[in-house]
């Protein structure tokens, strides 16, 4: 494929898509209903992964520790990358390479796709998948738009397979802890939480291993989300499995700052203020060019703080100040997660999950509910940056 006719649509390999899927009451009692997936049982299940950027390392470094899954063919329109990725598989045959989403989905020996493709092109190569007969593995976010995780939620439901988004954290040990942490002490209701995601990393000077004339995608707004989108996602998804409840608001501001570098019209800063229906307040922070400093992810409940970061969780419980403190008030907790958390983000033990659901033995977790929900966050946020108005999420659809 010549690189200077790339597009998004060459990419995904498509001359056209099926139809646009049906719009869901978002019920995830339907969601939780196992998938029929019997005819898979014990079996090793081969997948294509497409979208061999930077994201793919971690997630191939991952697979190489899940032998349920068998990396059997790889897809990218730049092949040098291709071979790349396929240095880093450990286990199974050496993968097959093909450069559209069409070749990929006429291999008939593959039971599933993994996504980890721009974050625009998620919808359409999703619903190719599924309706391609493959189970399907997407890197988070979901989609850009709740619309978007819509259609993507009709085609599992017409075509039964499994969707499961790539919220990673809801698999680690160290996020388990702090959901369980507020769920069972005695801290009581979660009012508000403050929540920071700085990195550096991306402040280079010019995006590696692409052809001239492809931009870097992350640089544009409309097909990354900006910050937000990238590095929000995580710890709003971690958000909104605490809370277990629905937004209903969001209030944002976002910017521009690090033009020196890289020309962008994506937010690399931005703040998220966020209602839920169950009264709590969400407040998200974040941006790309950090130089070191770090920040707790801390939740604030009637009796109590919980706070995470360093590898360290800590409650402290208290009283409202002019109240006497109550004789029977827990001591403070401090829990080191270093030792407890040997794989990490839970990237490994997302895919676990994912084989076991393809066999019928568990759900998708995160589904397409999740996902979705995050998604309401995340859109609801850069409507509200644009319009300076707080948005409602019914307004998302």
């Amino acid at each position: 494929m010549s690189s200077k006719n790339f597009s998004r649509r060459n990419f995904i390999g498509l001359t056209g898509l099926a139809g646009a899927g049906l719009a869901l009451s978002g019920n995830p009692l339907m969601a939780a209903q196992p998938l029929h997936t019997e005819a898979y049982a014990g079996k090793t299940f081969k997948v294509g992964i497409i979208g061999c950027g930077n994201r793919s390392k971690a997630l191939i470094g991952a697979l190489n520790s899940v032998p349920e899954l068998e990396m059997a063919a790889l897809c990218d329109i730049v092949p040098h990358k291709m071979n790349q990725r396929a240095q880093l598989i450990k286990t199974g045959a050496k993968p097959k390479f093909v450069n559209s989403l069409d070749e990929l989905l006429k291999m008939p020996e593959l039971d599933a796709i993994v996504v980890i493709t721009p974050n625009d092109t998620h919808k359409d190569v999703v619903i190719a998948a599924l309706e391609a007969d493959k189970h399907v593995f997407c890197e988070k976010p979901m989609a850009i738009t709740v619309a978007d995780c819509n259609e993507m939620l009709g085609t599992v439901e017409r075509t039964r397979k499994v969707l499961q988004i790539g919220h990673q954290r809801r698999h680690s040990p160290e996020w388990k802890l702090l959901v369980e942490t507020i769920n069972t002490k005695p801290v009581g209701k979660v009012l508000q939480s403050s929540l920071f995601d700085y990195r550096g990393d991306w402040r280079v000077p010019d995006a590696d291993e692409y052809p001239a004339g492809v931009e870097y995608w992350r640089l544009n707004q409309a097909r990354s989300g900006g910050v937000v989108y990238e590095m929000g996602a995580h710890i709003i998804d971690v958000n909104n499995w605490v809370f277990d409840s629905e937004p209903i608001a969001i209030c944002s501001l976002q910017g521009v700052n690090n033009f020196s570098l890289r020309k962008r019209d994506s937010s690399d800063h931005g703040g998220v203020l966020v209602q839920y229906a169950n009264g709590a307040m969400m407040n998200y922070g974040g941006n790309v060019y950090n130089y070191g400093a770090t920040a707790l992810d801390t939740f604030f409940c009637v009796n109590g703080t919980v706070q995470l970061g360093g590898g360290v969780l800590s409650i402290k419980y208290g009283s409202p100040a002019g109240f006497p403190k109550p004789k029977d008030m827990p001591q403070p907790e401090q829990v080191s997660l270093k030792e407890r958390n040997q794989e990490g983000d839970g990237t490994a033990e997302q895919f676990r999950n994912f084989a076991k659901a393809m066999e019928g033995k568990a759900k998708a977790f995160p589904d397409g509910y999740i996902g979705r929900r995050c998604v309401q966050v995340m859109e609801g946020s850069l409507r509200s940056a644009k319009a300076r108005r707080v948005i409602d999420v019914n307004e998302l659809g």
